[in-house]
């Protein structure tokens, strides 16, 4: 599999504990860093009990402590840089020999894969311009008008819904949820559940952060979750029909889960090779929910709330001339049906809708990563929501 990261690294190591340097043998660990580009900042942190310690390392070579974990970091501005999580478990020296290659960003044709702690990573694979026709002609009310949608700039979307494993990067994740008494299953491989919109926010919010932070996510770009139109468009691939191809071969839904969840792409991908679009765990999206797609935007990408207008007769709601502001009953839209939903639910253009705080067994989530996220214009958008 091709590693797109925009952070390209070839690790060049030889380790000096082996039969031809059994002189090393029993000694303390020991690192040394040599990079391919001079002047290049290496720095070397370990993980402590009472906090964590960064130092410069240079050219020297620096003793580490026996079991302690590390994490280097290699960089220099106009190259991709390295970062590397690793247990001091050896013995005698450890030669790194680091190349870093010039440029950053993500390639629009090529994953972006995101490396987390402990050998952790979040592939995310590119979804290209284009336009398609959102909603269904044949489905419930809220999915129409139906319209044509476009993309200006291409977007990647994390290739599965974030696991338990890549969720407890960042937090513990929810221990237990059940249904009818059965507690749900915990493991590296299913998607994490019982994540409210805020929590998937919140999550989005620290892998942006943790990734600048790290030199590691080039300036302009940020994770968070996919409108519903980008999500729509992301789940069709291109495709027309209910599904993006065979719901029993693609999804999870009531009548194959055996009533939880089910590890992520165990069934097949789309044609943009995203698993999981259907079924498995509902979605979050960034949006606001509305009751239908009247006057919704064709910029697919469009983030953020205009202000909300929509004309109905004054006797039915109120004056402000013949336009009602509507409040924002603060619902979110959620995508893809789940594991105890039936397989309708599953399809491309269905919606539903949560408060942002609920918590549940079938609610998870998968980031987007955009650059430069449109800002929504300060004309009206009108357009009803629906009223609790």
């Amino acid at each position: 599999m091709k590693k797109n990261v925009g952070l390209i690294a070839t690790l060049l190591a030889c380790c000096s504990v082996m039969a031809a340097t059994a002189q090393n043998k029993g000694k303390n660990p020991s690192l040394k860093v040599v990079c391919s580009v001079l002047a290049a900042d290496i720095k070397l942190t370990a993980h402590m009990d009472g906090g964590d310690k960064t130092a410069s390392l240079g050219s020297s070579t620096v003793p580490l402590k026996q079991g302690m974990r590390y994490t280097l970091n290699v960089s220099k501005p106009g190259y991709s840089p390295y970062r590397k999580s690793l247990h001091a478990n050896w013995e005698g020296l450890r030669q790194l020999s680091i190349v870093l290659e010039e440029g950053i960003g993500p390639d629009p044709s090529g994953s972006w894969v995101v490396d987390l702690e402990d050998s952790i990573t979040i592939e995310f694979v590119p979804i290209p311009t284009g336009s398609f026709i959102m909603g269904s002609e044949d489905g419930e009310d809220d999915e129409q008008p139906v319209r044509p949608v476009s993309f200006s700039r291409p977007f990647w979307m994390a290739k599965t819904e974030i696991t338990q494993q890549q969720y407890g990067q960042f937090k513990a994740p929810p221990e237990t949820f059940k249904k009818k008494d059965i507690p749900m299953p915990m493991s590296a491989v299913l998607p994490v559940a019982g994540i409210s919109w805020s929590d998937a926010m919140e999550y989005c919010n620290w892998l942006t952060e943790n990734e600048r932070m790290m030199g590691r996510l080039p300036e302009g770009y940020e994770y968070t979750l996919p409108t519903e139109a980008e999500w729509e468009y992301a789940c069709r691939a291109g495709s027309t029909g209910d599904y993006a191809g065979d719901i029993g071969s693609m999804g999870w839904f009531n009548k194959n889960s055996s009533e939880r969840t089910n590890p992520v792409a165990s069934k097949n991908a789309n044609a943009w090779g995203l698993y999981d679009m259907h079924g498995n765990v509902w979605e979050w999206c960034a949006d606001s929910w509305y009751a239908n797609y009247e006057n919704a935007p064709t910029d697919g990408s469009q983030r953020g709330l205009a202000l909300n207008e929509y004309r109905v007769p004054s006797e039915q709601w109120g004056t402000e001339g013949d336009t009602v502001r509507l409040v924002n009953n603060g619902l979110r839209v959620v995508r893809g049906g789940c594991w105890n939903y039936p397989a309708s639910s599953c399809r491309s253009a269905n919606r539903f809708y949560h408060k942002p705080s609920v918590k549940s067994n079938y609610l998870g989530f998968r980031p987007i990563l955009i650059w430069n996220p449109p800002q929504p214009s300060m004309e009206f958008t009108r357009r009803i929501k629906l009223a609790e």
